[in-house]
């Protein structure tokens, strides 16, 4: 079966509540290029790039000129069967931009899948098991985080991951007022998104240790360059150190793991160019004996369905981060990955079980 056209849908999709991070600001749509593969009798399969201009250097500008141009030759009247030669002929065309890349590959693998007539989870050797996300809670006042965080448990998020990476005594004070509203049955996970420096990060891990705040894990801590910095973090703390931003690539979880500067590494679809470069990363994690995150960006159900089916085709990922879609406030797709409370239930359809897009709403 042959791909005929590859159509490029640029979305603008609000959110249920503003997001604030230290890498991003505060945001209040999310900015999505959703890819259609039209292959085999009209059908469709799909793909998605969000850009992160301050990880990746993309934009959605970029994004869908790239789609447009040689991604798109790079598939357009290939086989769709051909699934491996096709998701390297992608990789090889252009170098990084790694969300333009994920959405035609995943689309590639939902293409594939269908002509299976099996879910994406089933085609990557996958189990039909239940899933269990944490839920983030952006950057805020200590109160205006502890009650979003009351919020959430309330709703049966038994893991939260807490935006930090400001002044450490701030930071401190806003992870003590969430474990005070949440109690001691929830999980606390922080992301400082490279917002301190190595001695700060030190300095406000103990402090929390030290204060029994029973943190999980702190996520990317320092720059994301700089191995030296993590290696110095995660040999003065107790709490697990994670590698996000630092792993962008295979290469990348290589030299993590050789400099020995975490215990886990984190992976997403859009910034690794899609769902092989993940499966390699997380290969690699395995057979170093670290834990792996699969997590997401400000994504719809497309692509964080593909992200959920290689959770359910891995189980040496040992935490998982695909909250997005509950952060948007309609979402553009039919179909896709769905949630009760914390808890993501994979389509049963092929593919992704994605069937089209919503019109965009007026004005």
């Amino acid at each position: 079966m042959l791909i005929h056209d590859l159509v490029v849908h640029p979305r603008r999709v609000p959110l249920r509540v503003p997001y604030t991070s230290v890498v991003r600001g505060t945001v209040h749509e999310a900015r999505v290029t959703l890819v259609e593969l039209v292959h085999g009798d009209g059908r469709s399969a799909w793909g998605e790039a969000v850009s992160m201009p301050a990880v990746t250097g993309e934009t959605p500008e970029s994004a869908a000129a790239l789609l447009s141009g040689p991604l798109r030759e790079a598939v357009v009247g290939r086989r769709v069967e051909d699934l491996g030669e096709n998701c390297t002929r992608v990789d090889r065309c252009i170098a990084g931009n790694g969300g333009a890349k994920a959405a035609v590959e995943i689309a590639l693998h939902d293409a594939f899948a269908q002509e299976l007539g099996t879910p994406l989870f089933r085609s990557l050797g996958g189990s039909d098991r239940k899933l269990e996300t944490s839920i983030t809670v952006g950057l805020g006042t200590p109160e205006e985080m502890a009650r979003r965080a009351d919020e959430l448990a309330g709703d049966g998020f038994t893991a939260l991951k807490l935006k930090v990476g400001h002044a450490v005594e701030l930071d401190v004070r806003r992870v003590e007022a969430v474990r005070q509203a949440v109690g001691p049955g929830v999980r606390l996970r922080l992301d400082a998104n490279q917002g301190w420096t190595a001695k700060l990060a030190v300095r406000a891990v103990r402090l929390l240790e030290d204060r029994g705040a029973d943190i999980e894990l702190i996520e990317q801590p320092v720059a994301a360059r700089d191995l030296g910095a993590l290696r110095f973090v995660r040999e003065r703390v107790l709490t697990p150190v994670v590698a996000d931003e630092s792993v962008l690539t295979a290469r990348d979880a290589l030299e993590v793991v050789r400099h020995e500067a975490a215990d886990v590494l984190s992976v997403k679809l859009q910034e690794s160019g899609g769902i092989r470069n993940v499966l390699r990363i997380i290969s690699i994690a395995e057979a170093a004996g670290l834990g792996c995150m699969v997590g997401c960006s400000l994504e719809t159900e497309i692509s964080v369905t593909a992200a959920a089916s290689v959770v359910a085709a891995r189980p040496a990922v040992t935490h998982v981060d695909l909250d997005a879609p509950l952060w948007l406030g309609a979402s553009p797709v039919r179909g896709g990955v769905r949630y009760e409370g914390p808890v993501l239930n994979l389509p049963a359809g092929p593919g992704l079980g994605v069937n089209g897009l919503l019109p965009p709403p007026e004005g």
